[in-house]
């Protein structure tokens, strides 16, 4: 146990210690947000909610996405190429403890996220945010897990830059246009809706706007929770079949 907390604590100075990585993780989210925001697009959905409500659950949704898919995976590309995970493998790590500590000190970063983005809507856009805390904490925390292993899978196939970037593009692409988070999926075609309800982001997108715009609904919020979950535990069984603690 004390052994996974340094390697968390590590893992976690580590990301702090890049400061170009900690600006593009934690400041271009929110510039993202604040220029939807102040887009002229007014009401938007049948609901008649202001665009920056709608959209900002979807941009968090985004963001855990992005911190997994493209930030863990080229994260974990570097350690390969710097032979950091070399010298790893040199220790009495086990690669269940290495695979962890790089979650948990990444979910520290998601919710850290989700913090800074839902008080710049609140304050500044006057965001709608319905007090459903635990399930906000709930949905971020199975989707970070999510996209975070989904990074480690990635980093296992690829050995560099080059090789990683075609991956996290064909990954992180469709989950980003199909994924529910600047628009509805229901003015999708058929054929994507049908795909995009296959997505995980979908759920977190949908169950993090559920949690954001209106009072606690089970059915709804238990719905996204209950896919998401089974997402986690997919996407946990491939993590342990593939990632691999290897140059």
């Amino acid at each position: 146990m004390n052994s996974f907390y340094q390697l968390f604590l590590a893992n976690f100075k580590m990301f702090l210690r890049e400061k170009e990585g900690v600006y593009w993780t934690i400041l271009m989210p929110a510039f993202i947000y604040i220029a939807l925001s102040i887009l002229p697009i007014g009401k938007f959905t049948g609901a008649q909610i202001k665009y920056s409500n709608y959209v900002l659950p979807g941009i968090i949704a985004m963001t855990i996405m992005q911190g997994g898919v493209y930030s863990l995976a080229y994260w974990m590309v570097d350690l390969k190429s710097r032979g950091i995970i070399k010298r790893l493998m040199a220790t009495p790590i086990k690669q269940w403890q290495l695979a962890m500590s790089l979650v948990c000190a990444r979910l520290v970063v998601v919710v850290a996220q989700t913090i800074i983005l839902t008080l710049l809507g609140l304050l500044v856009f006057k965001a709608t945010f319905a007090g459903n805390i635990l399930s906000t904490l709930i949905l971020v925390l199975l989707g970070g897990a999510i996209f975070l292993c989904l990074g480690l899978i990635i980093s296992s196939f690829a050995k560099s830059y080059d090789s990683a970037a075609p991956i996290t593009s064909a990954v992180a692409l469709p989950l980003t246009f199909l994924g529910n988070i600047f628009y509805p999926i229901d003015s999708l075609p058929h054929g994507l809706q049908v795909f995009a309800k296959l997505l995980p982001i979908t759920y977190l997108s949908d169950g993090l706007r559920q949690a954001y715009l209106f009072a606690f609904d089970f059915n709804k919020l238990g719905f996204d929770i209950l896919i998401l979950s089974v997402w986690l535990v997919i996407i946990l069984l491939i993590t342990v079949k593939v990632f691999k603690l290897k140059e």
